[in-house]
């Protein structure tokens, strides 16, 4: 007796399946540095695999607070995890480049940003995000923690 397996089609690669979310977002919220507080910004894409984990990268200007005016780019690991069909929390891990002016005195380097948050669907592609960001930031005095609470939305794709 010969049986008949069904086969599948997937839009997807081995590599690559067709469960894995992209997704690109735009935040704005207030940074909090050691000499005052700023307008803060934040461009940023990602991807989600079906097992909660994923990659994000990303770029923040976190203003200018006091004399200090800093942005940095970074790449981060995500966690997620789904709390029910419209509320899911996540947590933020990465390395983030920075460069800032402080009076003048220009600096730049590596530090690490990490950072925790909600998203609440709106819709199946479109999602309000509420986060807290904390970032080491360069400074020509030394390591300045900028962190940044911010409100904004993400496409998924």
């Amino acid at each position: 007796m010969v049986g008949a397996q069904a086969q599948t089609a997937s839009s997807g690669s081995d590599w690559w399946p067709s469960s894995i979310q992209s997704y690109v977002g735009l935040n704005g919220g207030r940074s909090h540095f050691n000499d005052g507080r700023g307008d803060a910004y934040s461009l940023y894409v990602g991807t989600a695999w079906p097992t909660g984990f994923g990659l994000e990268a990303g770029g923040t200007d976190f203003g200018r607070g006091g004399n200090t005016e800093a942005y940095g780019f970074y790449l981060a690991g995500v966690g997620r995890i789904p709390v029910n069909d419209t509320i899911s929390l996540f947590g933020k891990l990465g390395l983030m480049y920075s460069r800032s002016d402080n009076a003048g005195a220009r600096d730049h380097g590596t530090g690490e940003t990490y950072g925790l948050g909600m998203d609440v669907s709106i819709t199946r592609q479109l999602a309000a995000v509420l986060q807290y960001d904390r970032s080491a930031v360069h400074l020509n005095t030394g390591r300045d923690r900028i962190s940044v609470t911010s409100l904004g939305l993400k496409y998924r794709y």
